[in-house]
């Protein structure tokens, strides 16, 4: 009995070390990659566009900066700035494209989640793309995890989706405006690439009707509408052609809707 206690005991405290390792290490490596772009858009207008159907609507704004998340980089309309992604069964069935564009690039390393899904670290130096940590190692379980402020000093909240995540990103920012584009919270995406067979296609869509437009999910983005109102009270959250996201944030319309301004 005394040597399962003193296992018990031993395992707990490795775990504990292993814990805060993993904070120093996000602590480091989020610093390296965030600290340069803390208040970077201070006076500008940001648009973060996610992979769902409205995004083939979309009309790109004039003058603001564009963040593709996952498969919305193919959409050939809009010149992207950045590109966020977290999760290797998001982007491995455009690996050659992503490699090849020409844009400032964020990959999430969610320790702790499945190995499978992270992004290679050699992927990564391919694409010459920043490393971030998330809080998976901590929550384990992105419907636990909190929208983090201070994301230079500790590890990105690690929510259900790359959408949840990458806001997070350009709050710290402190754009003046940012528009959700393509961040549907339902069904479907704005296109299925040729290298997706009916099996990934199944794969993803089951994913989103957990990890997009479920009502847990909702609640995630509310959830991130209180913070933002809370640390970002100046920076208006504009949603283009919601569906999922109707009546959380500001509600715009195209082809009338074409800025803020």
């Amino acid at each position: 009995m005394m040597e399962k206690i003193k296992d018990l005991i031993n395992r707990k405290i490795i775990e504990s070390n292993y814990v805060n390792a993993l904070n120093v290490a996000a602590s480091l490596k989020n610093q390296e990659t965030f600290g340069p772009i803390k208040n970077c858009n201070v006076g500008k207008e940001v648009a973060i566009c996610g992979g769902g159907p409205t995004l083939k609507q979309y009309e790109p704004i004039k003058n603001a900066m564009h963040v593709a998340l996952n498969r919305a980089l193919l959409n050939k309309k809009i010149k992207y700035d950045w590109f966020v992604a977290d999760d290797w069964d998001g982007v491995n069935f455009f690996q050659e494209e992503l490699a090849a564009y020409d844009c400032k690039k964020f990959f999430g390393h969610q320790i702790g989640g499945p190995v499978h899904r992270q992004i290679p670290e050699s992927y990564r130096i391919k694409c010459n793309a920043l490393r971030y940590y998330t809080d998976s190692y901590l929550v384990k379980n992105g419907f636990l995890s909190k929208p983090v402020c201070d994301i230079d000093k500790m590890a990105v909240g690690n929510m259900p989706n790359i959408a949840l995540s990458a806001l997070q990103i350009i709050l710290f920012t402190n754009p003046s405006v940012i528009y959700l584009v393509g961040c549907d919270a339902s069904k479907g995406h704005f296109v299925q690439p040729a290298t997706l067979n009916s099996e990934r296609i199944a794969v993803h869509e089951k994913d989103l009707k957990i990890a997009v437009s479920s009502d847990r999910v909702i609640q995630k983005w509310n959830e991130l509408k209180e913070f933002a109102d809370a640390y970002y009270p100046e920076t208006k959250i504009i949603s283009i052609n919601p569906v999922g996201l109707k009546g959380i944030f500001i509600d715009k319309y195209q082809p009338e809707f074409k800025s803020i301004e």
